[in-house]
Protein backbone atom coordinates (compact mmCIF):
# COMPACT_ATOMS: atom_id res chain seq x y z
CA UNK A 1 0.00 0.00 0.00
CA UNK A 2 2.56 1.87 0.80
CA UNK A 3 5.20 1.80 -1.63
CA UNK A 4 2.60 2.00 -4.62
CA UNK A 5 0.71 5.14 -2.90
CA UNK A 6 4.15 6.80 -3.25
CA UNK A 7 5.27 5.74 -6.11
CA UNK A 8 1.79 7.14 -7.83
CA UNK A 9 2.06 10.51 -5.85
CA UNK A 10 5.75 10.79 -7.31
CA UNK A 11 4.57 9.60 -10.81
CA UNK A 12 1.97 12.70 -10.17
CA UNK A 13 4.35 15.16 -8.88
CA UNK A 14 6.79 14.92 -11.85
CA UNK A 15 4.19 14.93 -14.27
CA UNK A 16 3.26 18.54 -12.49
CA UNK A 17 6.38 19.66 -12.34
CA UNK A 18 7.49 18.82 -15.37
CA UNK A 19 4.77 20.68 -17.35
CA UNK A 20 5.25 23.60 -14.91
CA UNK A 21 8.84 23.86 -16.56
CA UNK A 22 7.53 23.61 -19.97
CA UNK A 23 5.33 27.01 -19.30
CA UNK A 24 8.34 28.34 -17.56
CA UNK A 25 10.33 27.87 -20.06
CA UNK A 26 8.76 27.35 -23.51
CA UNK A 27 11.48 27.13 -26.00
CA UNK A 28 13.56 24.98 -24.00
CA UNK A 29 12.24 21.56 -25.05
CA UNK A 30 12.36 22.68 -28.26
CA UNK A 31 15.82 23.92 -28.16
CA UNK A 32 16.65 20.62 -26.73
CA UNK A 33 15.19 18.37 -29.34
CA UNK A 34 17.09 20.45 -32.22
CA UNK A 35 20.56 20.26 -30.45
CA UNK A 36 19.89 16.28 -30.43
CA UNK A 37 19.74 16.17 -33.82
CA UNK A 38 17.34 13.08 -34.17
CA UNK A 39 13.87 14.70 -35.60
CA UNK A 40 13.30 16.89 -38.71
CA UNK A 41 13.25 20.04 -38.42
CA UNK A 42 9.51 20.59 -38.96
CA UNK A 43 8.81 18.34 -36.60
CA UNK A 44 10.29 19.65 -33.37
CA UNK A 45 7.77 22.39 -32.54
CA UNK A 46 5.05 19.58 -33.01
CA UNK A 47 7.01 17.27 -30.66
CA UNK A 48 7.35 19.31 -27.62
CA UNK A 49 3.60 20.13 -28.03
CA UNK A 50 2.37 17.07 -28.02
CA UNK A 51 4.93 16.03 -25.33
CA UNK A 52 3.52 18.71 -22.99
CA UNK A 53 0.47 18.08 -23.60
CA UNK A 54 0.43 14.58 -22.82
CA UNK A 55 2.14 15.11 -19.79
CA UNK A 56 -0.28 17.65 -19.00
CA UNK A 57 -3.46 15.49 -19.50
CA UNK A 58 -1.77 12.41 -17.68
CA UNK A 59 -0.85 14.91 -14.77
CA UNK A 60 -4.49 15.66 -14.32
CA UNK A 61 -5.58 12.95 -15.10
CA UNK A 62 -3.28 11.08 -12.15
CA UNK A 63 -4.13 13.77 -9.97
CA UNK A 64 -7.89 12.60 -10.82
CA UNK A 65 -7.41 9.04 -9.80
CA UNK A 66 -5.84 10.10 -6.48
CA UNK A 67 -9.07 12.48 -5.98
CA UNK A 68 -11.87 10.05 -7.16
CA UNK A 69 -10.35 6.38 -6.91
CA UNK A 70 -7.74 4.31 -9.67
CA UNK A 71 -7.70 4.74 -13.01
CA UNK A 72 -5.15 1.86 -14.19
CA UNK A 73 -4.68 2.82 -17.60
CA UNK A 74 -3.80 6.32 -16.51
CA UNK A 75 -0.35 5.05 -14.56
CA UNK A 76 0.05 2.57 -17.39
CA UNK A 77 -0.15 5.55 -20.35
CA UNK A 78 2.33 7.49 -18.31
CA UNK A 79 4.76 4.34 -17.95
CA UNK A 80 5.12 4.66 -21.84
CA UNK A 81 5.43 7.83 -22.04
CA UNK A 82 8.66 7.80 -19.50
CA UNK A 83 9.91 4.44 -21.08
CA UNK A 84 9.80 6.60 -24.49
CA UNK A 85 11.89 8.89 -22.35
CA UNK A 86 13.95 5.80 -21.48
CA UNK A 87 14.37 5.20 -25.04
CA UNK A 88 14.78 8.75 -26.65
CA UNK A 89 17.53 9.56 -23.98
CA UNK A 90 19.32 6.45 -24.41
CA UNK A 91 19.36 6.25 -27.72
CA UNK A 92 20.80 10.30 -27.88
CA UNK A 93 23.56 9.35 -24.89
CA UNK A 94 24.38 6.16 -27.32
CA UNK A 95 25.08 8.21 -30.25
CA UNK A 96 27.13 10.89 -28.83
CA UNK A 97 24.83 13.45 -30.45
CA UNK A 98 24.70 15.14 -27.01
CA UNK A 99 22.64 18.47 -26.21
CA UNK A 100 20.36 19.60 -23.16
CA UNK A 101 18.11 16.97 -21.54
CA UNK A 102 15.33 19.59 -22.04
CA UNK A 103 13.94 18.07 -19.28
CA UNK A 104 13.08 22.00 -17.24
CA UNK A 105 15.08 23.12 -14.50
CA UNK A 106 18.87 23.52 -14.30
CA UNK A 107 19.61 22.05 -17.70
CA UNK A 108 21.57 19.58 -17.91
CA UNK A 109 23.44 17.47 -20.72
CA UNK A 110 21.56 14.33 -21.93
CA UNK A 111 23.31 11.73 -20.29
CA UNK A 112 23.02 7.85 -18.45
CA UNK A 113 21.07 9.82 -15.44
CA UNK A 114 18.47 10.64 -17.63
CA UNK A 115 18.04 7.69 -18.92
CA UNK A 116 17.89 5.90 -15.10
CA UNK A 117 15.68 8.82 -14.08
CA UNK A 118 13.27 7.87 -17.24
CA UNK A 119 13.14 4.46 -16.59
CA UNK A 120 12.71 4.63 -12.63
CA UNK A 121 9.82 7.08 -13.25
CA UNK A 122 8.14 4.35 -15.58
CA UNK A 123 8.40 1.48 -13.58
CA UNK A 124 6.70 4.09 -10.76
CA UNK A 125 4.14 4.42 -13.10
CA UNK A 126 3.68 0.63 -14.22
CA UNK A 127 3.72 -0.25 -10.51
CA UNK A 128 1.05 1.67 -9.57
CA UNK A 129 -1.07 0.71 -12.89
CA UNK A 130 -0.69 -2.63 -11.51
CA UNK A 131 -1.59 -1.69 -7.66
CA UNK A 132 -3.72 1.03 -8.45
CA UNK A 133 -6.13 0.42 -6.07
CA UNK A 134 -4.20 -0.05 -3.26
CA UNK A 135 -3.44 3.49 -3.45
CA UNK A 136 -3.79 5.79 -0.97
CA UNK A 137 -6.61 8.43 -2.11
CA UNK A 138 -5.60 12.31 -1.59
CA UNK A 139 -8.82 13.05 -0.07
CA UNK A 140 -10.28 10.65 2.14
CA UNK A 141 -13.90 10.24 2.44
CA UNK A 142 -14.34 9.15 6.40
CA UNK A 143 -11.53 11.08 8.27
CA UNK A 144 -8.04 12.62 7.89
CA UNK A 145 -5.79 9.75 7.26
CA UNK A 146 -2.71 10.10 8.89
CA UNK A 147 -0.66 7.33 6.13
CA UNK A 148 -1.35 10.20 4.12
CA UNK A 149 0.82 12.78 5.59
CA UNK A 150 3.45 10.08 5.28
CA UNK A 151 3.02 9.12 1.52
CA UNK A 152 3.27 12.92 0.73
CA UNK A 153 5.87 13.44 2.67
CA UNK A 154 7.98 10.75 1.10
CA UNK A 155 6.82 11.09 -2.34
CA UNK A 156 7.42 14.84 -2.16
CA UNK A 157 11.32 13.77 -1.22
CA UNK A 158 11.40 11.13 -3.68
CA UNK A 159 9.82 13.39 -6.78
CA UNK A 160 12.63 15.84 -5.71
CA UNK A 161 15.42 13.73 -5.72
CA UNK A 162 14.62 12.33 -8.73
CA UNK A 163 13.78 15.17 -10.52
CA UNK A 164 17.06 16.95 -9.44
CA UNK A 165 18.77 13.52 -10.26
CA UNK A 166 20.86 14.76 -13.76
CA UNK A 167 21.94 17.70 -12.44
CA UNK A 168 22.92 16.12 -8.89
CA UNK A 169 25.23 13.62 -10.83
CA UNK A 170 26.74 16.28 -13.13
CA UNK A 171 30.65 16.34 -12.74
CA UNK A 172 31.58 20.13 -12.21
CA UNK A 173 34.71 20.07 -14.17
CA UNK A 174 32.06 18.69 -17.44
CA UNK A 175 29.91 21.98 -15.92
CA UNK A 176 32.60 24.08 -16.83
Amino acid sequence: MFPVSVAAYVVAAILVTAVAERVRAPGALPAALAAHRVLPAAAIRVTALAVTVAEAALGVAMIAGLVFGPAPLVPAAAALLFAGYGAYSWHVTRTGRGGPCGCGGTEVPMGPWVTVRALVLAALAAGTAVAADTVIPLIPLSHVDERLVIVLLAAGTFATLLWHLPAATRSPEVAR
